[in-house]
């Protein structure tokens, strides 16, 4: 009896190892993200400095070359990864690199 139950439990536990998709998420504020969430953290930081003309010239070179996008309100992604106040997001239904954005992007205020 114990010999027909490995094959299962063999089963089970490769089917819990396996990777699952992310799921969608819709965005409720409109942010913007990066490749590098070293460079998303530096503008948050230009902005919490105060710094308008350095957040403005580093936001638009990185939106220029791709390195930064835009979420619009309403847009579908799909959430990669995540840290306490960053989530690597994408596109949904894409197989484009996910940009690191603020959570706040994602979830609604209480």
């Amino acid at each position: 009896m114990r010999l027909t139950l490995l094959p299962a439990l063999a089963a089970l536990a490769l089917t819990a190892a396996l990777p699952r998709p992310a799921r969608a998420e819709p965005i409720v504020q409109e942010r913007f993200g990066c490749h590098s969430q070293e460079v998303t953290d530096r503008l948050f930081k230009l902005v919490m400095a105060g710094d308008e003309s350095g957040f403005g010239q580093l936001l638009q070179g990185s939106l220029a070359s791709g390195e930064c996008r835009s979420w619009k309100l309403g847009q579908s992604v799909r959430l990669e990864s995540r840290t306490m106040s960053y989530g690597c997001l994408a596109q949904e239904d894409t197989q484009e690199r996910c940009y690191w954005t603020p959570l706040s992007a994602i979830e609604k205020a209480n």
